[in-house]
């Protein structure tokens, strides 16, 4: 039979009972722990309430005499417990509550019953309270519960020393039977239920540590690739290659920074072109654009590729007079005087990950060659950019006069230098004609 088929409607009515009594007291806040020490709370409250009164029925049946009325408003106290417990949904007093009804049903059937044979074995019926407090509330919890079972039953031992048709060893023995084997199952289940606990906190470390160190991973990932490159590359190993007709290239070289920096340790070269390096990739990141790698002293920069502005031109432009505005801060550069080469190119590229032990997304491209053309061969602190580029920029930005540049494997090349953004004037506001003027 298959697992989802539903059960015939005369079985519907009462599973839907028993889960609406597993569920009882269960709040949407709660966490997978705390609802499932409420069902088995919950279960340990009808398994005691319908087997208590079963087995007052069958004594009933068995003997009319039996004053089993009296002792049957435990079990049905504890039904109607479960019903406000559905309503509150505090589990402390609820257990507190069906715990003692279980420990008071032996003691006062016992004393309602008397010196019959239904009474014999009674005080086993105690035992269910520190079980179900071992099983639904804890380890730590259950013991208050298991040191009143074990009074409860060496009192009603002794109360029972009185009766005239019971003798003192026979109730000694039978209560030394009640609590041994109590105790042993008891101990057994606590001992188990701790290593479980043991066992699943350290699962818990375990996959605590593993989640830090997912995370991590997947921070490192982003250090070096896009983020829809990483959870590309995450979800499958397949080669991700992807073309972008529209995309803006720009390559920016530190003009003579070795030279610059001959006479400082290397650790202080590094230093410093680490710290330039990440101003320049946080310039990149306010401007929507992606770092794609650093090569020596050379620093390469995308945009259009993926979530990046819509104007990745305009982008790319701001960027490069930031970059070179943040150089020319000394306190930044400790005094060193820096310059700064770039070339911008737009076009189409082919962006992609290299390599599978050790990858680098990368870009290829006619597009790719001009950028890194157009900084090579330019001038400190000047911005070149191609016919292309320029279209797009013109009307925002300001540039200088079209030159020709010998590019290598291009032949004579117009280019474009970037100078600053364009700064639109405001028409002066009109006054209206006077009547002399009129």
């Amino acid at each position: 039979m298959p697992a989802h088929r539903r059960p015939p409607p005369f079985l519907q009515s009462p599973l839907s009972l028993v889960r609406r009594i597993l569920h009882a007291g269960s709040r949407p806040q709660d966490d997978e722990e705390t609802q499932l020490g409420k069902s088995l709370l919950n279960l340990a409250s009808a398994l005691f309430a319908a087997a208590a009164l079963l087995w007052l029925a069958i004594c009933r049946g068995l003997d009319a005499s039996l004053p089993v009325a009296a002792a049957a408003v435990i079990p049905m106290l504890a039904a109607l417990n479960i019903a406000f417990f559905h309503r509150h949904g505090r589990q402390a007093p609820y257990a507190g509550t069906q715990f003692g009804l279980m420990l008071a049903f032996p003691l006062v059937t016992r004393w309602l019953l008397g010196p019959t044979a239904a009474a014999v074995g009674l005080p086993l019926w105690a035992a269910l309270a520190p079980a179900g407090a071992l099983l639904s509330l804890g380890v730590a919890e259950s013991t208050p519960w298991f040191v009143a079972f074990l009074l409860l039953t060496a009192l009603g031992s002794l109360s029972s020393v009185a009766d005239p048709a019971e003798t003192q060893n026979a109730a000694t023995f039978a209560a030394l039977h009640i609590v041994l084997v109590s105790a042993v199952l008891y101990l057994q289940l606590r001992f188990a239920l701790g290593r479980r606990g043991k066992t699943r906190e350290r699962l818990a470390d375990a996959h605590r540590q593993l989640r830090r160190e997912q995370e991590r991973s997947e921070r490192l990932l982003l250090n070096i690739l896009p983020a829809p490159i990483a959870a590309r590359l995450k979800d499958n190993s397949v080669t991700i290659a992807d073309g972008h007709p529209e995309a803006v290239v720009m390559f920016a070289d530190i003009v003579d920074y070795t030279k610059l920096a001959s006479g400082m340790a290397p650790a202080q070269v590094f230093e410093m072109l680490n710290r330039i390096f990440c101003r320049f990739d946080e310039l990149a990141q306010q401007h929507g654009l992606e770092r794609i790698k650093t090569i020596g002293d050379g620093y390469m920069v995308a945009g259009g590729l993926h979530a990046h502005p819509t104007e990745a031109q305009s982008a790319m432009a701001a960027l490069a007079i930031d970059m070179q505005a943040a150089l020319r801060n000394h306190e930044f550069t400790d005094g060193l005087a820096l310059e700064v080469r770039i070339g911008i190119a737009s076009g189409p590229v082919v962006a992609g990950v290299v390599g599978r032990g050790k990858f680098i997304y990368d870009l290829w491209g006619d597009t790719v060659n001009l950028a890194y053309r157009l900084c090579t061969e330019g001038e400190p602190s000047v911005i070149q950019c191609d016919g292309r580029t320029f279209e797009r920029l013109h009307d925002a930005f300001v540039f200088a006069k079209p030159i020709l540049l010998l590019l290598k494997g291009k032949g004579y090349v117009p280019v474009y230098r970037l100078k600053s953004p364009r700064i639109f004037a405001a028409p002066p506001p009109s006054r209206p004609r006077s009547s002399k003027a009129a």
